[in-house]
């Protein structure tokens, strides 16, 4: 079953009041949506889906972080994920949004 990796580090983090510190990661991307920076147009995004022939996306580095805030009364968390993730092809990619994984990260 793929799961998304950016949502199931959410939902982890907002089961308790505790700020939550990624440091490091490993695994396989079969669906990501890839950032690529464009000078005259501004960035432009690519979804890669499994089975195209890009191919899966091994992970290179996944940090980041979560804490949780509160204003007025409203909690909620701060903070986020820097994702590199290596192509087939030997390409370094970075990532603008969805990342599915097809087993454990």
């Amino acid at each position: 079953m793929d799961n998304d990796v950016t949502m199931k580090i959410m939902t982890f983090s907002q089961q308790g009041s505790h700020a939550i510190c990624i440091l490091s990661a490993n695994g396989t991307i079969s669906n990501v949506t890839l950032r690529q920076p464009s000078t005259s147009r501004g960035d432009i995004n690519i979804t890669v889906k499994n089975g195209s022939t890009l191919g899966r996306f091994e992970i290179l580095s996944l940090s980041g972080s979560y804490m949780p805030t509160e204003n007025e009364g409203t909690k909620s968390r701060s903070g986020g994920m820097s994702v590199s993730l290596a192509g087939s092809d030997g390409r370094v990619v970075g990532l603008a949004g969805l990342l599915i994984a097809p087993g454990p990260v």
